[in-house]
């Protein structure tokens, strides 16, 4: 009998070959043909002994497709070196009522070579049965043993076809995950460390293809899969499963040998490779993780990697091992991505207001409509967590519709209340991906009573101008339809004054980055009084965001800023708490921040 660690690796490889596919077994049929032809037996049979069944998948004889494993006379011939060949099976104890012989088959002979991969480990066998005992001449019993050569041959082809990277030659990311199935069942009590690996920058190899052609960069991955082979050795079974990244798997080292490993084929990667005449560097980047060979880890193990090589190319390192914590950040903000939808069909989005004041009078002007979420399972999601989500998926622009439609409907009914008391909401950039954009809002402001001084619209500073063409001419109508246009976040990132003078803006709102803390910074204190001026003088009106000392608020009056925004002077809260505020403020007595 075989062992319980044979039998699970053979499982498994049968799995990885995919030997069931009745596609292999139709290419077989003429081997099997031959081999019932050659022989001069009324039955010959592919049979591969899974879990707990035989299964024949090419036969000449038999209308049997399948018998328990119980009853399998193969299972005894894959522990056999050679030919297992049985006289006269109603004379053996371990067959003489084994259904194919008592029952009405009345099978006398049986030979059976098996079927015995590469990596030495038999699947099945090719069988002779007949209704008359007999015996196969050694020659007749090496033609037996050539016949399943060619059937593992054929097999071992027919799995290879489309598990080759062509360009180099090595197996691809399907023989790599099938490989690790494999790697699950036949050692589960090793440690091993995956690794990918990613050689050559994806726009640097599009700009050398476009100026070359592909076979110089063909040629270019070719030389890179050949240095990392030289330096894993033969031992090492390297995987070419995406463009410019391979994969491989070391067994029992600890991470200082793995890191050193790293090190000497960095240190190889390095050297300059040509590129038609040009010589170029290529990249080196890797994502590490440990993994035990069970099912569940060696199945995880790509994408855990990739979580892991992501970061090394985000932080430019040359190596990063997988984190679990990342891992998690990576997988929640996917589930916020994909549960957006339902949450905005089931009103699980609201908006509160955050109001802001003109400096001069200490009076609310305004107040900005801040989206949120209350997530049913997670709870509150902070809008610093699902913006920068959402803004990479196709729902930004419905979720921007939403809050246009009902920030929109609470601008109409603070004009009821609160007569000239404006209201700001913020535009992704893939919202201007929608050329309706403009003509969308004016139609909700016609629909809601209002005119368009009333509303303001923030957009972040940035290059993204330059890459919408349809933003400008959208801000430009709503400028000159008298919407307000404001610059949010300035001076965290972008800040250039002269990409200013393409966009019909008002408003500067400095970012709070800066304004935070303000007191406290002399180098915070330049730039925000730089801005403040240089913007006055550009005929901007500035807006201060972030304030939450009246340290700060006495700086900002001293530089004429125009507005203030932030926890310091209201937090964002529900429409019904702006409109007291509001009326509140407006009847006096004068606010705490009214400049003496």
């Amino acid at each position: 009998m075989l062992d319980r660690s044979q039998d699970l690796e053979r499982i498994a490889l049968i799995e990885a070959l995919n030997v069931m596919d009745p596609a292999l077994g139709r290419s077989l049929d003429p081997v099997t043909e031959l081999a019932a032809f050659t022989f001069g037996t009324a039955i010959a049979l592919i049979s591969i002994v899974d879990a707990d069944s035989q299964r024949f998948i090419s036969r000449v004889g038999l209308a049997l497709e399948r018998t328990d494993r119980h009853h399998s006379i193969c299972s005894c011939a894959l522990q056999s070196s050679g030919i297992l060949q049985i006289e006269d099976l109603r004379q053996d104890p371990r067959f003489h009522d084994n259904p194919l012989v008592a029952g009405p088959e009345q099978m006398r002979f049986y030979a059976g070579a098996p079927l015995v991969t590469r990596n030495g480990i038999a699947l099945g066998t090719l069988c002779l049965m007949d209704r008359t005992p007999r015996v196969l001449t050694a020659d007749e019993q090496r033609q037996l043993q050539t016949l399943a050569r060619i059937v593992v041959n054929q097999m071992e082809l027919k799995m290879s076809l489309g598990r080759r990277e062509p360009i180099s030659g090595l197996p691809n990311r399907q023989q790599f995950q099938a490989d690790l199935s494999v790697l699950g069942r036949q050692d589960g009590g090793s440690q091993f460390t995956g690794v990918l690996l990613d050689v050559f920058d994806l726009q640097s190899a599009n700009d050398a293809g476009q100026a070359l052609g592909l076979k110089p960069v063909e040629s270019l991955l070719r030389q890179a899969s050949l240095r990392v082979q030289e330096v894993l050795g033969e031992d090492v079974q390297v995987y070419h499963v995406a463009a410019t990244r391979f994969a491989f798997v070391v067994r029992n080292q600890s991470h200082a040998q793995v890191e050193a490993l790293m090190k000497r084929l960095h240190e190889r990667m390095r050297r300059p490779l040509m590129v038609g005449s040009i010589p170029m560097s290529p990249q080196f980047h890797a994502g590490l993780c440990d993994f035990r060979a069970d099912a569940e880890e060696a199945g995880d193990l790509v994408r855990k990697c990739m979580v892991a090589l992501n970061h090394a190319l985000q932080t430019d390192a040359c190596l990063c091992w997988y984190s679990a914590d990342r891992d998690a950040h990576l997988r929640r903000r996917y589930r916020l991505a994909s549960d957006a939808a339902r949450g905005l069909a089931q009103d699980q989005f609201s908006l509160v207001y955050q109001p802001r004041y003109d400096l001069r009078d200490g009076q609310p002007v305004s107040a900005e409509a801040l989206l949120r979420w209350t997530h049913p399972m997670l709870g509150p999601i902070t809008p610093g967590e699902f913006i920068p989500v959402l803004e990479c998926t196709a729902l930004m622009p419905a979720l921007s519709q939403w809050v246009i439609e009902h920030a929109f409907a609470q601008a109409a009914r603070w004009q009821q209340l609160l007569p000239g008391f404006a209201l700001s909401i913020n535009l992704s950039p893939r919202d201007f991906d929608n050329a309706n954009l403009w003509t969308g809002m004016a139609e909700r402001l016609q629909a809601n009573g209002l005119v368009p001084s009333q509303i303001e619209v923030e957009i972040t500073e940035g290059q993204w101008l330059h890459s919408h063409p349809a933003a400008l001419p959208q801000l430009r109508a709503m400028a000159a339809a008298g919407v307000r246009i404001a610059i949010d976040d300035f001076g965290s990132g972008y800040s250039n004054f002269g990409y200013l003078s393409e966009v019909p803006i008002s408003h500067i709102k400095v970012d709070q980055s800066l304004v935070t803390g303000l007191a406290r910074s002399r180098t915070a204190r330049l730039k925000v009084e730089a801005i403040i001026r240089l913007a006055q003088q550009l005929g901007y009106r500035t807006v201060a965001e972030g304030v939450e000392h009246e340290s700060e608020l006495s700086l900002l009056r001293l530089w004429d800023c125009n507005e203030a925004q932030g926890y310091y002077l209201a937090r964002p809260m529900s429409a019904d708490a702006v409109t007291q505020l509001v009326l509140a403020c407006r009847a006096g007595p004068p606010s705490d921040i009214e400049s003496d």
